[in-house]
Parts: structure tokens; sequence; C-alpha cells
């Protein structure tokens, strides 16, 4: 049997897409989202093969809960938009930054295998060039853009 992996943020657009093409590779798929942003019906297709927990990734005990017994962690959860961030920096980076923080202290405690990280082209703040690469850089605009950045800081400090 292969081995369980959570989507967090697995309700929202590209999190729900990720879960039902995981659960025709006949993986066992586990769910966290909190419904702020996501919606039961991205997934209500794979309702009877996936388990959901509905919960925050601001929440450790909540996300500890999520990590245990999974193998790898696909993270797409996040308070998306730059404009919501301009309003409210605050929301955006417990969401982004804290609950990234959150999903790798779990994973590493719950010696989860890999975590593979969604951040955002935003990063790259408004450089005409395209496609952005990795290799580019970062020119954060936003606080969104700031705090998905931060994200994947935590995750090379985490990784090495």
């Amino acid at each position: 049997m292969k081995e369980k992996i959570l989507v967090t943020g697995g309700a929202g657009f590209i999190g729900s897409n990720i879960a039902i093409e995981l659960i025709k590779q006949n993986y066992p798929v586990r769910i966290l989202d909190d419904l702020s942003t996501g919606n039961l019906e991205n997934i209500s297709e794979i309702e009877d093969h996936a388990e959901f927990i509905k919960g925050d990734i601001r929440d450790l005990k909540t996300v500890r809960r999520a990590t245990e017994g999974v193998s790898h962690v696909i993270h797409q959860a996040a308070l998306p938009s730059v404009g919501r961030s301009v309003k409210d920096p605050l929301a955006s980076n417990e969401a982004n930054v804290t609950g990234t923080l959150n999903v790798l202290v779990a994973a590493k405690d719950s010696a989860v295998k890999r975590v593979v990280y969604a951040s955002s082209s935003s990063a790259y703040g408004d450089t005409p060039e395209l496609p952005k690469k990795e290799e580019m850089l970062p020119m954060p605009l936003s606080p969104y853009a700031v705090s998905k950045l931060t994200g994947e800081y935590y995750c090379k400090v985490f990784y090495e």
C-alpha cells in the first residue's frame, strides 16, 4: 500500500486538484483545510476516499494531528491575495508564515519524509522577465509576497 499524503489547503482550487489526482493514483490522502478560502464542493468527488480534517494551520496541535502517520505533506494552505495582505498584513503573516512554520515543525516531529511547499511568483516582484526562475533575485512588493518568500526560507532551513 502506498504511503499516506497530507494536502494542506486541500479544499482550495489547486489543493483539491492535487488531492483528486493523488486519489486517482491510489494514494491514501488526508486533507487539512479550515474552509476560509477553500470549499467542500471542490473535493465532493473524493469525499468517500479522502480523510478530511477541518482545521487551521495556525494551530500547531491541529497540524500535529494532521501529520501523524503521513509520509509526505503537500503544503498548499495559505491566505492568498496581495490586496488582502496590504489591508491586513498581520493575518497574512499568521497564516502564511506561522502556519508554514507549524507545518514544518509538525512534519519534523512526525518524521515526515518530505514537505512540498507552494510559494508564489509574487516573491519576484514586478520583473518583466518570463518565465520566473528560482535563480532570480527576490523582490517582494507586498506582505503576501514577503510571507511566501519567508516560507521558502523556512523550508530551506528545515531541509538543511
